[in-house]
């Protein structure tokens, strides 16, 4: 992984067999980072791992895709958590080689080509684990 400082954003560059979340997340533990923000990009990834959030079960329908996939786009943030953990919450939209796309949240996926983000740095967010689906959502206090 690349990144570079641009004006109030970071160019961040993740390089073949590289992985996404874990990639993003040593991104925001680094000093010469900021821990929070928001991120869009595009890119090329194998064996991505994807789902949704079923509200009937309460948990998440996990899909693993087998192959190479075109990152149409991959969107999120970076935020922590009560005891400081580093949360990345994305959502990519993916195409293969028959055009036929795919999306949802982002589990991991490995870098086959490249992929090119734009981070967009935050006050922190802060996420808490919300009682009634036990995700890690963004708590904001007025």
């Amino acid at each position: 992984m690349r990144f570079l400082k641009s004006n109030n954003h970071y160019i961040i560059v993740l390089e073949k067999d590289e992985y996404v979340i874990e990639s993003l997340k040593k991104f925001a533990a680094s000093s010469e980072a900021p821990r929070s923000g928001f991120f869009f990009g595009i890119g090329a990834v194998r064996n991505p791992k994807i789902g949704y959030f079923d509200l009937q079960d309460n948990n998440y329908a996990i899909k693993k895709l087998e192959g190479e996939f075109e990152v149409v786009n991959i969107t999120g943030n970076i935020g922590v958590d009560e005891s400081n953990e580093i949360i990345v919450h994305a959502h990519i939209c993916l195409g293969d080689k028959n055009y036929n796309v795919f999306g949802g949240h982002l589990f991991e996926a490995q870098i086959s080509v490249t992929m090119e983000l734009i981070f967009i740095p935050t006050s922190t967010i802060p996420r808490k684990t919300d009682s009634a689906t036990g995700l890690k959502l963004i708590r904001l206090s007025r």
